[in-house]
């Protein structure tokens, strides 16, 4: 009896080992705040042995940054000041006479 104890108990501890792909798919996930409690253990140890899936991970946590960084900057430069705007709209009232 204590034997199948303990299979069962190493068959528990085989879905917490994961491959690289569902780290990928579970880190994915884990971004929308949807992970539950044994999939947050299955990406936290595959990333202490896992230095390819960390690697990948801090990359596109890097990209994301840069791309809301460029959002922010794309969205500036469309935005005038209230001195600027009667300007242009004075320049484009005389154009239009």
């Amino acid at each position: 009896m204590h034997g199948k104890k303990l299979v069962y108990g190493m068959k528990g501890f085989n879905k917490i080992l994961i491959c690289c792909k569902q780290a990928t798919y579970l880190h994915e996930k884990q971004r929308e705040g949807k992970l539950r409690f044994f999939e947050r253990m299955g990406l936290a140890i595959h990333l202490l042995y896992c230095s390819f899936c960390k690697l990948f991970i801090k990359q596109i946590e890097q990209l994301e940054t840069c791309t809301k960084q460029y959002q922010q900057i794309q969205e500036n430069k469309n935005k005038f000041s209230s001195s600027r705007k009667a300007e242009l709209q004075k320049v484009l009232n005389e154009a239009m006479k």
